[in-house]
C-alpha cells in the first residue's frame, strides 16, 4: 500500500476530513490518523489494515488488549496506548444511558450501559459495582475485582465496604462470562444469597446482580427461580 505522504494530498485521511467531513472516511483511514506514521516500508494505512483485517473490523479490534498492540511492526508504546484510549471514549460514550442519566430503572438498562465495559477483554472476569443514593440515584461505579477466564475471586466484606464507604444505601453487582453461557454457577448463587443476607445487618440493599455476555444477561431479580 502506498504511503499517506504518497497519496494525491485530497485523498489523505487528514486532508479528506478536513475536506469532506470525518464521517467520509473508512474504519482504515480513521484507524491511520490515530496511528499518525508508520516505520520504513509500513506506512500508517498498511498498520491500520493489519489491525482491522486481523480482527475483523472496529467492532472486535476494540477488545484487543494494550500489549497486543504493540506486535504490529511501526507500533510503539505511545500509538497504542492513543488508540487504546480512543477506544475507550468510544465505549464510554456508545454506553446507552451514559453519565446523563443517574437513575437505573431496569436490568435492561444496566446491561446496555455496562455491557461494553465489562466485556471489552472477554478473556477475564470482571466484576462491576455501582453505587446508588437514597433516591436511587447512580453516585459511585468501579471496577471491584478481576480474575480467570472461568472465575473471579469475590469479597462480601469489600463489596459491603466500598458500598459505606460511598455513603450507599442500594447497589448493583454485574459481572461478565467469558464463555458466552450466562447460567448462574454454583458460586454466583452463594455469593448473590450471602451478599443479600449480609447488606441487611447494615440497612443497605442489593438490588440485583446481572451475569452478562457480549450477546444477553441473566438477571437475579428478574429470574423466576430465584426468589430475590
Amino acid at each position: 500500500m502506498s504511503k499517506i505522504k504518497d497519496l494525491p494530498e485530497l485523498d489523505r485521511p487528514r486532508e479528506k476530513a478536513i475536506r469532506y467531513g470525518i464521517e467520509s472516511l473508512s474504519d482504515y483511514e480513521l484507524l491511520s490518523i490515530l496511528i499518525g506514521s508508520g516505520s520504513l516500508n509500513c506506512s500508517a494505512n498498511d498498520i491500520a489494515y493489519a489491525m482491522l483485517n486481523d480482527h475483523g473490523g472496529l467492532s472486535s479490534l476494540i477488545k484487543v488488549p494494550y500489549t497486543e498492540l504493540l506486535h504490529y511492526k511501526g507500533m510503539g508504546s505511545f500509538k497504542a496506548i492513543k488508540i487504546i484510549a480512543a477506544f475507550e471514549i468510544a465505549k464510554r460514550c456508545q454506553e446507552k444511558g451514559d453519565n446523563s442519566i443517574q437513575k437505573i430503572v431496569s436490568p435492561e438498562q444496566l446491561f446496555e450501559r455496562y455491557r461494553l465495559r465489562i466485556t471489552s477483554n472477554s478473556d477475564q472476569e470482571i466484576m462491576y459495582l455501582v453505587i446508588l443514593n437514597k433516591k436511587r440515584e447512580i453516585i459511585h461505579e468501579t471496577t471491584i475485582f478481576k480474575g480467570t477466564k472461568s472465575s473471579v475471586n469475590y469479597s462480601i466484606h469489600n463489596v459491603i465496604q466500598k458500598v459505606l464507604i460511598n455513603s450507599g444505601k442500594y447497589f448493583y453487582v454485574i459481572h461478565n462470562h467469558p464463555s458466552g453461557d450466562i447460567t448462574p454457577s454454583k458460586d454466583d448463587l452463594f455469593f448473590t444469597e450471602t451478599l443479600r443476607s449480609e447488606c441487611r445487618k447494615f440497612e443497605i440493599k442489593l438490588l440485583d446482580h446481572l451475569i452478562i455476555s457480549t450477546k444477553g444477561f441473566f438477571s437475579f431479580n428478574e429470574s423466576e427461580k430465584y426468589v430475590f
